[in-house]
């Protein structure tokens, strides 16, 4: 399976997202904040980045354009739960899930990004 990479400041929402992919047989690697996140990507190259859109030191629109001008390869899909969603597909996100979402429609769309 894939490895994909999580970053989101809150705990809880890694530990539950990292859950339902491991579930498939993903191997997740967590970052708490959106420069933790770039570093970890450049070091791991993941086949998938989640990344939240509000977090306290650099948001996930930040982290997307850096991640798109890095050059990663890296499909990325942003989630949040009150982030203007379209801004992040215009920065480079290759799909988005408003959060609370069901575990049903991370796994298709993790799906349908990575194969």
């Amino acid at each position: 399976m894939a490895l994909i990479l999580v970053i989101d400041d809150q705990d809880m929402v890694r530990f539950t997202v990292k859950r339902m992919l491991a579930s498939k047989g993903h191997e997740v690697i967590e970052a708490a904040s959106g420069d933790a996140g770039v570093a970890l990507c450049r070091a791991h190259g993941p086949a998938l980045v989640v990344t939240d859109m509000i977090m306290p030191d650099k948001a996930g629109g930040e982290t997307i354009q850096e991640l798109r001008q890095s050059g990663s390869l890296a499909k990325i899909l942003a989630i949040s739960g009150g982030a203007d969603l379209d801004m992040a597909t215009r920065l480079g996100a290759d799909a988005v899930l408003e959060k609370p979402f069901r575990a049903e429609a991370l796994l298709e769309t993790v799906a349908r990004l990575i194969g």
